[in-house]
């Protein structure tokens, strides 16, 4: 019997971006680690976790969407449990800013338009 903490299901491919609705349209964005658990910075938590992808879902309905990173599966994942740990900021470090960060190595969050903490910074 396996010691792995999470449970297991079919498994999004590593470095599949995942995002869930909630709360009447607001989105949570993930990354996808292709053993059925998800990379994300969570109000819930206060920090970047890795859960499982039940956690992460929440019983809602899971997009995959799509991105155009030069990097593989498994650096982008190995990019993301970089982060794993840092706190939850809703206006500097929220899930969208983890994202973005580990696609694009610039964190920013569209959601928030000008009340994003970052939108001016270098990072």
């Amino acid at each position: 019997m396996s010691s792995y903490p999470f449970e297991t299901h079919s498994a999004h491919p590593a470095g599949t971006v995942l995002m869930v609705r909630f709360m009447g349209g607001l989105k949570h964005y993930g990354i996808a680690t292709g053993y059925g658990t998800v990379i994300h910075a969570s109000r819930r938590f206060g920090k970047v976790d890795e859960t499982d992808f039940t956690v992460f879902a929440q019983g809602k309905s899971v997009q995959v969407l799509p991105h155009k990173s030069p990097a593989t599966g498994s650096q982008i994942v190995a990019r993301a449990r970089l982060r794993k740990g840092q706190r939850y900021n809703v206006l500097i470090n929220n899930c969208e800013h983890f994202v973005t960060w580990v696609l694009e190595g610039r964190g920013r969050s569209a959601q928030l338009g000008p009340l994003d903490g970052r939108r001016l910074s270098r990072d």
